[in-house]
């Protein structure tokens, strides 16, 4: 088994500025030198033989945000892909709808 996180930041972006990231003096926080929004959020995942599930997953209160809906990939709530996984998003998903 391993384990791995994945962080992403979103950025807001217009044509003629690009965002430049500043690291502040703690060597944990990043912000933009423009103060622009952005977002940050982190997955931890468990790989192993039966396939992937994500350790930060969804709980029975979460909801299905619009981008979970829209997916043309995964409809609804993803936890992984092991059989336990995916039963458990069915069931998630099946209650928020």
């Amino acid at each position: 088994m391993d384990v791995c996180t994945i962080v992403a930041s979103i950025t807001h972006l217009s044509i003629h500025n690009i965002a430049k990231c500043l690291n502040w003096p703690d060597d944990w926080t990043a912000t933009t030198t423009d103060g622009k929004r952005t977002a940050q959020f982190e997955h931890t995942l468990l790989i192993t033989k039966d396939g992937v599930e994500a350790l930060t997953g969804k709980i029975e209160t979460s909801p299905i945000q619009f981008w979970e809906k829209a997916s043309e990939v995964n409809k609804g709530i993803w936890l992984g892909t092991t059989p336990a996984a995916r039963a458990r998003a069915a069931e998630l998903s099946a209650k928020s709808d």
